[in-house]
């Protein structure tokens, strides 16, 4: 490596200083510049071995005993890097709990130079001291020295401990403009893995908080919600520790605005967890779109279960109310109240409220009250048209999020059905070893919950739609029960607990068919269908349906055929 007469200078007072060699010297430099990848030139490597030896504040003033780095150029592992910026985002103070057990407070920020972003960690109480006087706020200007740079979540971020400094700086970075608060919709972030975002939407659906225990022993806190945006979107939202409690202020049917969500992409679905920056704002209390009604319940779906430890049952229902048709679904305990009951039948019950795809909710406070019985006898094809009325027929390439209905040709099945298995626990996924289980939170355990899948393809010209089947939606695919697929695999000598689909393949593959489901749209351009029901087309009952469009298209409203161009 060639150095110039300047440089060479430089190197001979810093070695001078220090004590040693210059060669000595040039070597530190040279290590530098190799572990920063070639990110720091050789003036600023040069700073920082100064730093180093201890004689970077001695050094002659012509050489600055900091060197500035650019934004872009901060790799993990830096020490004593110096930045300077403009505040672009204020965190503010935080609260936590140290390693003593004992209650402490930290800020976070993001700075910002002509090159990029970060966050900031502040853990000195003298930075706390500057957010509580005002001193540092959204629009300072800031040289940071003596931070470390680490990785967080993927990115880069900022340490600043009690040998940090921050200096306010007088102008500087007009052109760094302070983060616009814009609440994105959820096609809009499927990009945005490990960032963190602002949403605003309605709450469908409010989850109790639940314990877990994380890998220390230590016990942890997690709640959740489903939300709407305002193009129809859901999106399930993970609240985190102190967070978690949150979700007893919250109420169904409010919209809620977020402030400093994560986005986390797992499996191509996406989700927002909470962080400790995340800030809850209530718009309009879902007080506003709740009410009580009355309704005749015409058609009861079967009683269907989420979760895998800890299940809650759900029961959809047709009801008319007001002469309009609509889905309702009741949760829980209220379900037993119409376990033995046949429709027709009319109920009162509130405060209800509008959620996924028009989809009347029970609250979580509400009340269910069977009014009468009728005699009267209901179509025989209200089953289908029930269905109709939950899953929504779309063509898969213009489909969103929802409960969805597609028809297409099934191009693909997977080579393999696999089980899966939790922790009766605490839910975790556990590995099989030697005829037990392992769970990363509770070790060691003899039985654990065994979950059936598997997933084909179906096409229908517009898009692809990856379908999956789990329990006993898998079994009837496969014509087999869990335990049975679990004593094949067995027989089988499959580690990984999966057997062939093979047997299947003839009867599936090529077919036509209706797929009913709840529907994501994924970042890969494929919509995931978590399978509810499946058949073969009926050409028959497609063309009724077909007719039916036509007629429902060119007709209504025309006195005669005669007035289309039909």
């Amino acid at each position: 490596m060639e150095y110039d007469e300047e440089f060479m200078k430089r190197v001979n007072i810093v070695a001078s200083r220090a004590g040693l060699s210059v060669e000595k010297v040039l070597q530190k430099v040279e290590q530098y510049i190799q572990e920063m990848r070639g990110l720091v030139k050789l003036d600023g490597a040069l700073s920082l071995v100064a730093n180093d030896l201890g004689v970077g504040p001695s050094l002659p003033s012509e050489i600055p005993s900091y060197l500035v780095i650019k934004i872009d150029r901060l790799v993990p592992g830096m020490r004593k890097a110096t930045i300077q910026g403009k505040i672009v985002r204020m965190y503010g103070i935080l609260e936590y709990v140290n390693r003593s057990g004992e209650p402490s407070e930290r800020v976070e920020f993001k700075i910002a130079d002509e090159t990029g972003q970060i966050d900031v960690i502040a853990w000195s109480k003298s930075v706390v001291d500057m957010i509580k006087r005002g001193e540092l706020k959204e629009g300072t200007v800031v040289r940071i020295s003596s931070a470390r740079a680490s990785e967080r979540f993927g990115r880069i971020t900022l340490h600043l401990d009690s040998n940090s400094d921050i200096e306010i700086l007088s102008s500087g970075y007009e052109d760094v403009k302070i983060l616009e608060r814009k609440p994105l919709k959820i096609s809009e972030i499927y990009d945005k893995g490990g960032e963190e975002i602002d949403f605003e939407g309605i709450i469908l659906s409010i989850f109790p908080i639940s314990e877990f225990t994380r890998e220390d022993g230590s016990m942890g806190k997690r709640s959740s919600l489903i939300m709407r945006d305002k193009e129809g979107g859901t999106i399930r939202v993970v609240l985190w520790g102190n967070k978690a409690k949150t979700s007893d202020e919250l109420s169904e049917g409010s919209i809620v605005l977020l402030e400093n969500v994560r986005v986390v992409i797992r499996d191509d679905s996406v989700e927002l967890h909470s962080t400790p920056r995340t800030k809850f704002s209530v718009i309009r209390e879902g007080k506003e779109e709740r009410r009580d009604i009355e309704a005749n319940v015409l058609y009861k779906f079967p009683v269907e279960e989420v979760g895998i430890t800890k299940k809650k049952r759900f029961l959809d229902l047709l009801v008319e109310t007001d002469g309009e048709l609509s889905i309702l679904r009741i949760w829980n305990e209220w379900v037993k109240l119409f376990e033995r009951e046949d429709p027709p039948f009319r109920i009162k019950l509130g405060p209800t409220y509008r959620g996924e795809d028009g989809i009347l909710m029970l609250s979580k406070s509400g009340e269910v009250e069977i009014l009468g019985r009728s005699k009267e006898k209901l179509s025989p094809n209200i089953e289908e048209l029930s269905k109709k009325i939950k899953y929504k027929r779309m063509w898969i390439g213009e489909s969103s999020d929802g409960l969805r209905e597609f028809r297409g040709t099934v191009t693909y099945i997977s080579d393999l059905a696999k089980i899966s298995f939790y922790c009766p626990n605490c839910g975790s996924r556990v590995k099989p070893e030697y005829g037990k289980f392992y769970c990363p939170n509770c070790g060691e355990i003899e039985n654990a919950i065994p979950l059936l899948y598997l997933s084909f393809i179906a096409d229908d010209g517009t898009g692809i739609a990856r379908v999956i089947a789990f329990r006993e939606k898998a079994e009837s695919i496969l014509g087999m029960t869990t335990k049975d697929a679990i004593e094949r695999s067995n027989e089988l000598g499959e580690a990984t607990y999966s057997i062939p689909t093979e047997h299947i393949i003839p009867n599936l593959l090529g077919k036509e068919v209706i797929v009913r489901g709840r529907a994501t749209y994924l970042e890969s351009g494929v919509v995931k269908l978590i399978l509810d029901e499946i058949r073969e087309v009926d050409p028959k009952q497609e063309i009724r349906e077909l007719m039916k469009e036509i007629r429902d298209s060119w007709l209504s409203g025309s006195d005669n055929l005669e007035n289309s161009d039909g």
